[in-house]
């Protein structure tokens, strides 16, 4: 049995870092990831809203949570901020084309930008302020990710991001209502307490709408820090444990937000270096899908359970390897009408999709989580074999993906549900988003389109 955690809030001062941090004093790398996470993350969301989950979530939150003090995506200011936070984190990771942190196995941003947005909006905050907030969470719930892997708290070892992200929400929020050391100490530890279970792997295996918990998990951390406020306490987060302290008194100098990684495919992340391995063969082998015979996949032990060969909704669109394969191989593209349109019913894909074979390659396995990678083989009509890899996939935090590469995605996900204009609209708000007296500029880009 694990030792329990020694909790010494004394020589960790991770709420002086909540109350403190600062835009102005950001190193200049941080503030581009800043704004680079904020584009991504609200492309996603406004794609995300083309989704049955999401709707069912925004309509859910509008009418149990209302209120004027934070937008719901869609929609407009008719939420309350935990209600806006609710409805707007299901929509950012609806299509599972947002950020993430490997060595955490989730999205951060999903869980933070939502909650910290809602906040901003509730508090009149600044988008200075904002972009501080942003990043207090990024780095909170970051850390949060790896110590809640390293030290389960409950049930299975392996937390959804809703779990560990709540804290970055909570962090967040506490920094846009200006809590003290005390009362931000207190709203970590009611998100840790309060925190979804989130066992991803069940849903993994058997794909819904839950997903990894991230709209619960803003909507607590939202909470929490509204609880915090009014004098609610917790009891100390395993984030003050003497045994994380070396992970905690980094926070300001260390800055782990620059490790996130980037999707360029709307689908679980762990099937993107084979849909990388699978591209490229189709473009430099001239693969027809026509020739294909049979196609083996080798990559780490994790990626295998996505095993849905042919899905009946998005969801298990976006939890399957074989079946994004499929839609690399036979169409050269994996993007939002293969996960959520006419692809789903596509015989061709589905066929090539039974074909496909998975395997644990015991020296990718070791690799991970630092590196996710796969090895694809495929076989055509003569016997002839095609290898590529190991892989991995692209938008990885040594990549060298720039605001402008993000602008391009974000033209992808936004320009069929918005509009070129509103794209280049959202662009815009980004980047001058520090300047913003207040944040309605940048919520309003969430509104008045369809």
């Amino acid at each position: 049995m694990k030792r329990a955690a020694q909790i010494d809030m004394a020589t960790v001062d991770i709420s002086g870092f909540i109350a403190n941090t600062r835009y102005g004093d950001l190193p200049q790398a941080v503030r581009t990831q800043l704004s680079k996470n904020l584009l991504d993350l609200f492309a996603a969301t406004i794609a995300g809203l083309a989704t049955p989950a999401a709707n069912i979530v925004a309509d859910y939150a509008a009418t149990a949570f209302p209120g004027n003090d934070a937008t719901i995506a869609g929609r407009g200011r008719i939420g309350s901020a935990p209600g806006a936070a609710l409805a707007n984190a299901c929509a950012a990771n609806a299509l599972d084309v947002d950020d993430g942190f490997r060595q955490a196995k989730g999205h951060p941003g999903a869980v933070v930008i939502p909650a910290a947005l809602a906040a901003a909006e509730a508090e009149g905050a600044s988008g200075a302020d904002f972009l501080a907030a942003m990043v207090v969470g990024y780095e909170v719930g970051m850390r949060a990710g790896t110590i809640w892997h390293a030290h389960p708290h409950r049930g299975p070892s392996y937390h959804g991001s809703g779990s560990w992200g709540s804290l970055g929400a909570a962090a967040a929020c506490a920094r846009l209502a200006g809590l003290g050391p005390r009362e931000a100490g207190h709203a970590l530890a009611i998100a840790e307490y309060h925190a979804p279970l989130a066992p991803i792997m069940d849903c993994v295996r058997r794909p819904a709408m839950v997903k990894d918990g991230i709209h619960w998990g803003a909507f607590v951390g939202v909470v929490a820090a509204q609880l915090a406020a009014r004098e609610f306490t917790g009891m100390p987060a395993t984030l003050y444990a003497v045994e994380y302290h070396s992970t905690m008194q980094t926070l300001g100098t260390d800055w782990w937000i620059e490790r996130i990684y980037y999707k360029f495919h709307p689908c679980c992340r762990w099937a993107q270096p084979a849909i990388a391995g699978a591209l490229e063969l189709r473009s430099t082998r001239n693969l027809r899908r026509h020739e294909i015979v049979s196609v083996k996949i080798e990559t780490f032990e994790a990626a295998t359970h996505l095993g849905t060969r042919r899905p009946a909704n998005t969801e298990e669109a976006q939890y399957s390897l074989p079946y994004p394969v499929a839609c690399a191989l036979a169409r050269g593209r994996v993007g939002v009408p293969e996960i959520a349109g006419d692809g789903l019913n596509d015989e061709a894909v589905l066929a090539l999709s039974d074909r496909i074979e998975m395997s644990v390659d015991p020296a990718i396995e070791a690799r991970f989580p630092e590196e996710a990678l796969a090895r694809v083989t495929v076989t055509t009509s003569g016997g002839r074999t095609h290898v590529t890899g190991p892989l991995p996939a692209p938008g990885d935090p040594d990549s060298g993906i720039t605001f402008d590469d993000l602008v391009s995605k974000a033209h992808r996900l936004v320009d069929g549900v918005a509009g070129m204009s509103h794209t280049r609209r959202l662009v815009e708000t980004v980047s001058c988003c520090a300047d913003l007296k207040t944040v309605e500029p940048l919520a309003e880009c969430l509104v008045g389109f369809g």
